[in-house]
Order: C-alpha cells, then sequence, then structure tokens
C-alpha cells in the first residue's frame, strides 16, 4: 500500500468509524492507535499508522486505494517491461481483475490466515 499513514480528516466516517473530530479522537485513544504528528501540514494534526486501526478499516482503505489505481493495459504477445515481472506488480494487476465481492473474499482470507497459509492453498512453498 503506497500510503501506511492516514490524517484524521482521510479516516472520518472510513468503515464505520466516527464522523466527527471528537468521537474519532475518542476512539483512536481508547484503542490506543498509533500516531504520529502530521508532516508538512498546518496545525497540530495527527496521522494514525495504517497498521494500528482496525481490520475493517484497514480492509477498506486498501479496496479504496485499489479501486483508485488504473487498470494495466494488456496487449497480447507483449514481453512484459522490467518493472511489470515484479511479483508485486503481478499480484496488483491480478488483484484488479476480481470483482469487489471476491476482493473482499481474498482480503478476508489473507487476514484470517495469514500469508503463509494463502500461499500454501496457492501451492507456492514459503521463503525460509
Amino acid at each position: 500500500m503506497k500510503n501506511a499513514w492516514f490524517s484524521t480528516k482521510e479516516l472520518l466516517g472510513v468503515a464505520g468509524l466516527p464522523k466527527t473530530r471528537q468521537g474519532f479522537d475518542g476512539r483512536a485513544r481508547r484503542e490506543n492507535w498509533r500516531g504520529r504528528p502530521r508532516s508538512g501540514g498546518q496545525g497540530r494534526g495527527l496521522e494514525f499508522s495504517l497498521e494500528s486501526l482496525p481490520a475493517k478499516v484497514q480492509r477498506a482503505l486498501t479496496q479504496r486505494e485499489m479501486q483508485e489505481q488504473s487498470a494495466p493495459d494488456y496487449r497480447a504477445g507483449v514481453a512484459p517491461s522490467p518493472s511489470e515481472a515484479d511479483p508485486l506488480a503481478a499480484w496488483m494487476a491480478i488483484y484488479r481483475q476480481f470483482l469487489p465481492e471476491e476482493r473482499d473474499n481474498v482480503i478476508s482470507l489473507v487476514m484470517r490466515e495469514g500469508i503463509e497459509k494463502f500461499m500454501t492453498r496457492l501451492g507456492i512453498a514459503p521463503r525460509r
């Protein structure tokens, strides 16, 4: 994911989070989300680590980013460029082809079982 830190403004109302700053700040304190002073902005705002947010919010943010990325241009018989040969780029191209429900299922599987079990189910031996 490109963005690992999100401002309060970006997170308000996402996946059931409070829609007001006061409600949001209270929940962030109660659930001990990892925050840091916002960089490059005015004021005293915070931004929060994706990893410290609830799983439902992480999934929603990941889905939003996936949907915002443009689909690759597929052409038969064209050799991939070095950047397209990257396994992450290949995975992103495959992921973008899923229907929204299929994306939810893949994310749920990975979140539930972990990446190692996911790779094993795909028949890919984990690297040691």
